[in-house]
């Protein structure tokens, strides 16, 4: 006999069902209907776990943002102890992982930043956050090499944190449309073997 979930199981199953499927085929080409027949739940529950879309779209963003956390996390701690090796290291594991992937849909907050930013605060404030986070983790390796003298320092930490996030962000964009990890494995190329170094 199946095992029946409980109520956190299936919020949390509704949440990577939205984030797989908002990554495959966007904000606005996925349906409340698509995500819970995904799960298997009647679309009626769907909003005894979220009073709306939008605010759906907010919980994905939050749990979106809590696992590359510790994805991140994971690849600082177990690269090189130097912050730029260790900084390098991270991105190249994330690449991997994105070649892993049948369907690279790219960073998430990105693809809803096209999407909703403008048409919902709230979830632009939530992506605002999650890119912060993310700047916040970036930013300190930056720090470190700076002070190691293994990243320059002729431009602000807050400057290159920002150029690297925009050309990050840029690189994923790119690879979406030619559909190959080539131009974000060539943005990281371009940063550390040329940009960045003092």
């Amino acid at each position: 006999m199946k095992k029946r979930k409980n109520k956190a199981e299936v919020r949390t199953e509704l949440l990577q069902t939205g984030l797989l499927l908002f990554g495959e085929n966007g904000f606005n080409g996925t349906g409340i209907k698509e995500i819970v027949e995904e799960v298997g739940v009647p679309k009626g529950s769907f909003y005894n776990y979220f009073k709306s879309k939008e605010e759906y779209t907010v919980e994905i963003i939050q749990f979106y943002s809590d696992n590359l956390s510790i994805l991140w996390d994971d690849f600082l701690k177990s690269g090189p102890e130097n912050p730029f090796e260790a900084l390098r290291y991270s991105f190249e594991m994330v690449i991997s992982h994105l070649e892993q992937s049948e369907v690279r849909t790219g960073c998430l907050i990105g693809n809803l930043a096209a999407e909703i930013s403008e048409a919902s605060d709230l979830c632009r404030e939530k992506m605002h956050q999650a890119m912060t986070v993310w700047k916040d983790r970036v930013s300190k390796q930056i720090r470190q090499g700076q002070a190691m003298g293994t990243i320059r320092d002729d431009i602000s930490t807050d400057a290159l944190t920002e150029f690297i996030w925009n050309t990050w962000e840029g690189a994923l964009l790119n690879m979406k449309i030619k559909n190959t990890t080539v131009p974000v494995k060539d943005c990281i190329s371009l940063l550390f073997d040329f940009f960045l170094k003092p």
